[in-house]
């Protein structure tokens, strides 16, 4: 009984020694906190995100004006008395602004760490209004500070649904994404006008284009395929020469020429096959055939006039489509040769001697 009053007595001691120590501990702890707590917010310290890119809408001062703007005075409070959450709420109230944090530090300060919305595209619609949208589709108004490159996108309609806009909008940031990687899409594509649900055409710098893209469904192979078509023919004839181009279909480019200009014609294109000549080509020589006599040795010491072959030439018929074969003449060669012609002095001659006979 004794060893189990003993053991007890040193255990309560124990534990009363712990326990004190505790409670001088916690009240030191909650001694500094309280002073802590007192004292004033030494300064605000404001940190955008990814300060080092281009898109800087926000700048330090804009975002301590939106705390100012709700009568909140920093320099005033204490680290007790400040609203952390509150601050935040302010600050994440701007459509320029994705996410914020606000915190002191042990050294209290107010540090409010920002992060912005990256724009994607830009949006003109139809009622006159034009905004920007970041990757989420997130509608931001336009910054009066700066004016930031993105591909623009003209001609929209917000449509009633909700989910068909959002459909919208994450198309134009796919599309736009695309341009804005490649810089010779950057720089070639100067406008994406939409038509209807989904479907939009492009407007180019070199050639001053109309390109109809549909749809984003195959968005890189409809862009390979205007590619070739530039580097093979844009390249050799003429950037001017077409004003319309359709790149909507698998594996094609359909080019309309321009005002005035005639395209040249492929007439043994692949896939094609030459056009026979017409059978009335063929014809017209066989039409009308003049058969000439030929010139034999005979003919040429004949009379002037062989009415031979002036009568056979004249009974052809130039009407009647037959073969050459068929209305060549007799030769000439084979006709009698006729008397040779005499002359004045003969007949002369012959009439005095006749005359002679007479006498005798």
């Amino acid at each position: 009984m004794e060893n189990q009053s003993k053991i007890s007595s040193r255990k309560v001691k124990r534990f009363a020694v712990v326990s004190l120590v505790l409670i001088i501990f916690s009240a030191i702890l909650i001694a500094a906190n309280r002073k802590q707590s007192d004292k004033p917010i030494a300064g605000t310290r404001v940190t955008l995100k990814h300060q080092d890119r281009e898109e800087n809408f926000l700048k330090t001062k804009d975002v301590e004006g939106l705390i100012s703007q709700q009568g909140i005075n920093v320099d005033n409070q204490t680290i007790a008395t400040i609203n952390v959450d509150e601050i935040e709420r302010i600050v994440q109230s701007n459509p320029w602004i994705k996410d914020a944090q606000v915190f002191v530090d042990n050294k209290g300060i107010l540090n409010i760490e920002v992060t912005q919305r990256l724009p994607a595209a830009r949006i003109f619609a139809q009622d006159g209004t034009s905004f920007y949208i970041d990757t989420a589709g997130f509608e931001m108004p336009l910054s009066q500070n700066y004016a930031y490159s993105v591909p623009v996108f003209t001609n929209y309609v917000k449509q009633a649904n909700d989910s068909i806009n959002e459909h919208n909008k994450r198309s134009m940031v796919y599309l736009s994404s695309i341009i804005k990687e490649d810089s010779f899409w950057n720089a070639q594509i100067t406008q994406v006008d939409m038509e209807g649900l989904n479907k939009f055409n492009f407007y180019t710098t070199l050639g001053r284009q109309k390109v109809r893209f549909g749809d984003t469904s195959a968005a890189l192979e409809k862009l390979d395929n205007l590619m070739s078509f530039y580097k093979d023919v844009s390249n050799k004839i003429g950037w001017d020469r077409y004003n319309v181009l359709d790149v909507r279909f698998k594996g094609q480019v359909l080019a309309t020429p321009s005002i005035g200009w005639v395209p040249p014609k492929d007439t043994i294109g692949e896939g094609t096959v030459p056009k026979p000549e017409p059978a009335i080509a063929q014809n017209v020589v066989a039409a009308n055939p003049k058969p000439t006599p030929a010139k034999t040795k005979e003919s040429a010491v004949t009379a002037r006039k062989p009415e031979p072959v002036k009568k056979v030439a004249a009974k052809a018929d130039p009407k009647k489509k037959e073969a050459p074969k068929n209305t060549v003449v007799k030769p000439v060669a084979k006709a009698k040769p006729a008397a040779p012609a005499k002359t004045t002095v003969a007949k002369k001659a012959e009439a005095d001697k006749n005359k002679k006979d007479k006498k005798k």
